[in-house]
């Protein structure tokens, strides 16, 4: 990318959404959500026969393992659980693009796929992934000592296979820093900041953001880590430094993880 100076705002004149198409954009993505949860019950279902589904009688994640697995059809629904997440995944992009780039031909250079300063932004990159990696330890911390266990990102079931480790590295590495970014960052954010100032635009992606982790225990560190990357695109200009900083934390998380 080139070396040279951007505004510290995303320019408001090459956002042409509105707040309405952010709306939209949000309930494709909840819609999609629901229908890809609704199919992932169906697959598991099918897989199984409804007679032994019914006998899992558990919402503990190791019960379901253990029901696949004695059934042999294990690593047939890690990869449709896979299907499932790169779809839900993939959802988030392409309804930015859609009330954006496509509705407004502007291209995805609005959606802040723009050249950026690199030293600048990688010494961001690097203080935001150490801020946000000790939030998320004082936050376990802070959980423990009040005898709670800290919440897992990912069922550690899944990760004790080989297939189940791949998955979990391929949509947090891979295709998580790129279809939020561009969906948090910089489709909603944008959007709300073109109508309400940036600071609103911040606060309001990063609630999304968090919200859509569907983590109750770790709502608070994630919506912090929301609130430093939309700082970061507000910062440069450009989604490319939130895609690689969200790439670098999620890829240190799972190293810990594991």
């Amino acid at each position: 990318m080139a070396e040279q100076e951007i505004p510290e705002e995303p320019q408001s004149s090459s956002v042409p959404w509105t707040v309405g198409d952010v709306v939209k954009g949000v309930g494709v993505v909840i819609g999609s959500a629901v229908l890809i949860a609704f199919g992932l019950i169906i697959g598991t279902i099918l897989l199984l026969g409804p007679a032994t589904f019914l006998e899992l009688g558990t919402e503990d994640v190791m019960g379901l393992f253990d029901l696949l697995a004695s059934e042999g059809v294990l690593q047939q629904w890690l990869i449709l659980m896979l299907a499932a997440m790169v779809v839900g995944e993939g959802a988030m992009p392409l309804s930015a693009w859609l009330f954006s780039a496509f509705k407004y031909r502007c291209g995805w250079r609005a959606l802040g796929f723009r050249s950026f300063n690199v030293r600048k932004s990688l010494i961001l990159a690097a203080v935001i992934v150490l801020v946000g990696l000790l939030i998320g330890f004082l936050w376990d911390v802070l959980l423990t000592s009040l005898g709670m266990d800290p919440p897992s990102a990912v069922p550690p079931e899944i990760t004790q296979t080989g297939l189940g480790l791949a998955i979990v590295a391929i949509l947090a590495v891979v295709v998580a820093p790129v279809a939020e970014e561009t969906f948090f960052r910089g489709f909603i954010l944008a959007g709300i900041g073109k109508r309400f100032g940036y600071a609103w635009g911040i606060v309001i992606s990063a609630l999304l953001f968090s919200v859509a982790h569907l983590q109750l225990g770790s709502f608070l560190p994630i919506f912090a880590l929301g609130l430093l990357l939309a700082w970061l695109y507000v910062r440069t200009g450009s989604i490319w430094p939130c895609i690689f900083t969200h790439f670098a934390y999620n890829s240190i998380a799972m190293v810990f993880m594991v």
